[in-house]
């Protein structure tokens, strides 16, 4: 799954501890690491919501963490969109379910092209 991993991504780039972010965000630190382990995969909708107050996500990384409960997605694609700011998070969904000719992107750079192709496609300016 790709919704524990974002998480942790998210507290670590906040510098927070498991048990910090469990006292801030009111939600069991143990109960947030079976999350970031994918060994609990549908949080509540307030759960998700005290964490993205906790961590004072933007709009986008809140939307982008919303769009992964419950979905399995490469975590160098996470990455990507974690990283892009800019990069719609429209995009994710398709990239995540898109079947490749040969061989699967397996960097970074790798899905950033494929991004950047598949959002040429959608705008109608390459095939």
């Amino acid at each position: 799954m790709s919704f524990g991993y974002a998480l942790k991504r998210f507290r670590e780039d906040r510098n927070l501890s498991l048990r910090e972010f469990g006292k801030l965000s009111g939600i069991d630190h143990a109960y947030i690491h079976r999350l970031e382990k994918d060994e609990k995969t549908a949080p509540s909708e307030q759960v998700i919501e005290s964490f993205i107050r906790t961590l004072k996500l933007s709009a986008r990384r809140a939307r982008l963490l919303r769009l992964l409960v419950g979905k399995t997605v490469n975590e160098q694609l996470v990455d990507v969109f974690i990283e892009d700011e800019d990069r719609p998070v429209e995009l994710l969904e398709p990239l995540a379910q898109m079947s490749f000719r040969g061989a699967r992107p397996e960097t970074k750079d790798d899905w950033r092209t494929r991004a950047n192709q598949l959002s040429k496609f959608l705008e109608g300016d390459g095939t």
